[in-house]
């Protein structure tokens, strides 16, 4: 019985170290291709937002701290008591991760922001007009960020960083239905 439970302790550290080293690579090797491959091949450009990264990283590496807990803890109560609750945020931070995402299709515009399970569907002619946000970054500008301004009063606000694919088509479609585009510099 003991070497069972000295190979139980072993299978679960060795799991957690897996994991903890996926917690650095897996957002963007696997989650971010999951993504891609669940979502309609209609899409043009599909992205995801950074915080994206962090919840996947961090939810992985809260299941790696339950198989830990699991493996070192020998009060049964507190063992699957934190083991359990370390399991749940881990579960929800994966989760929040792999549901961050948006795309663009020849018909709309999809947002499924950072901590929602829910996605928005956007027609472009519900755009009343798209801002670039520009600055100058040592003698260069850039595009900062994009409003994106809605016929019923939502305003988005998205960094550009993870549109920079996407932001021309975006344009291009809010423009071809009847939107406005406006470029304006950030001093």
């Amino acid at each position: 019985m003991y070497d069972f439970v000295d190979q139980k302790r072993m299978v679960y550290i060795t799991f957690a170290v897996i994991l903890f080293i996926s917690a650095l690579l897996a957002p963007v090797a696997i989650f971010y291709p999951i993504k891609a491959m669940f979502i309609t091949p209609e899409a043009i450009a599909i992205n995801t937002s950074p915080i994206s990264l962090v919840t996947g990283g961090i939810g992985l590496a809260l299941l790696a701290a339950g198989l830990i807990v699991l493996a070192n803890v020998e009060k049964r109560l507190m063992k699957y008591g934190m083991a359990s609750l370390l399991f749940i945020a881990g579960t929800i931070g994966v989760s929040f991760s792999l549901t961050d995402y948006f795309y663009v299709t020849p018909e709309k515009f999809v947002l499924n922001a950072p901590f929602t399970f829910t996605s928005e569907e956007y027609g472009w002619n519900e755009f009343d007009k798209v801002e670039e946000n520009i600055i100058k970054e040592n003698g260069m500008t850039k595009v900062d960020s994009l409003t994106f301004y809605m016929e019923n009063g939502k305003i988005i606000n998205m960094p550009a960083g993870s549109l920079a694919a996407m932001s021309g088509s975006i344009i291009n479609n809010v423009q071809a239905s009847g939107g406005a585009h406006e470029r304006i510099a950030e001093e």
